[in-house]
């Protein structure tokens, strides 16, 4: 799940030659370039059953009025808002990107939704940009949602002294929900930020009432990892949008491509710089090595929903078996023929088991 980082930290041309707002990264550093290609391909119509955005792309749900950002009881700071972050058209009511001091930087989120806490944790250097309309505004219709960008990625500052671990990224975790003052808050966590989760609860007990770890691993060397042609193309710069696309769903899963391709369009990407997404490239390395996590997991005392494609080439769905093992009080739900991006491909079944969970 962790590929090279002279695969696409070093050849300057790869990433310069991407639109700032499209260089990210999806678990793997041969997939830096995939989604910048994505959106460019959507855009031609050469990506894989896509369609232009626009007046043929896929109607979107309606969207849930959006909620302010609560300031956070008692002497805790203050948010500040970003001028000119206020969302247009199918993701106006994600509001506006606030920040709050949380661990020494500065970490930018959007809140919107009634109901019980739910934090957002999102993948590998990705900014919460790429979440889609689709999977929050079915969430906002059960949950008050805080999604939120990683030190280092999008409207979050960082600490250039400071190396970014997947141990300091739950602790900038467990930072916001103190700061923003959220109450038994629900966490969901997807692909990295599963880890992040895994970490919170495992490390930080009393901070969260439930976790939603999809499509992540507990670190340390019982991890499973992707097969060598998988890690192959992880690891290859030159991973096409097809492969990219391949990489999240499974062959077979045509519409669900299309339709991520088309989501993705609908709210503008934003990015992490070549040096941040160089650091989580090594965060992810050090955490397959490290068993703090994997040795807390028994401890772990909260409920927790483990869910996972049966076809997920990413992270093998023999992880997600392996947490409901190790976690006394876990539910494992798995995802028939659904891939990596499993939450993007059955979005409806897949918020409905969150909602049914959390209640």
């Amino acid at each position: 799940m962790r590929g090279r980082p002279d695969a696409a930290f070093g050849p300057s041309a790869i990433l310069g030659a991407m639109p700032t707002q499209s260089r990210v990264l999806y678990r793997g550093w041969g997939v830096v370039a995939g989604m910048a290609l994505l959106a460019t391909a959507c855009a031609s119509g050469s990506a894989p059953g896509a369609q232009p955005a626009g007046p043929t792309a896929t109607p979107v749900p309606p969207s849930p009025t959006a909620s302010p950002s609560p300031a956070p009881p008692g002497p805790g700071p203050t948010p500040t808002l970003v001028p000119g972050t206020q969302l247009t058209g199918a993701g106006a009511f994600e509001g506006p990107v606030r920040q709050v001091p949380v661990n020494g930087i500065k970490i930018g989120y959007r809140q919107f939704g009634t109901g019980p806490d739910l934090i957002m944790v999102i993948g590998d250097s990705v900014a919460m940009s790429l979440w889609t309309v689709d999977v929050l505004t079915k969430l906002a219709q059960h949950f008050r949602v805080t999604i939120f960008d990683n030190r280092g990625v999008g409207y979050s500052t960082e600490n250039p002294a400071q190396p970014i671990t997947i141990p300091l990224m739950a602790d900038d975790t467990v930072g916001l929900i103190q700061a923003l003052g959220l109450r038994s808050p629900t966490l969901l966590g997807w692909s990295m930020g599963g880890e992040i989760g895994l970490t919170v609860a495992a490390l930080h007990p009393g901070v969260l009432t439930r976790l939603v770890s999809t499509s992540g691993d507990a670190g340390s060397p019982h991890a499973v990892q992707p097969s060598p042609e998988i890690q192959k193309e992880l690891d290859d710069p030159n991973t096409t949008p097809a492969q990219f696309l391949d990489l999240l769903f499974p062959a077979s899963a045509v519409a669900a491509k299309q339709a991520f391709a088309t989501q993705y369009l609908l709210v503008p990407q934003q990015s992490a710089s070549p040096r941040v997404l160089h650091q989580q490239y090594e965060a992810e390395g050090a955490f397959a090595a490290d068993t703090s996590t994997w040795d807390a997991l028994p401890s772990i005392t909260i409920p927790v929903l483990v869910t996972n494609g049966t076809e997920d080439v990413v992270n093998p769905a023999t992880n997600a078996t392996m947490l409901k093992e190790r976690i006394p009080n876990a539910t494992l739900t798995l995802f028939d023929g659904a891939g990596h991006g499993m939450l993007f491909q059955d979005t409806a079944r897949f918020v409905g088991v969150v909602a049914e969970f959390a209640r």
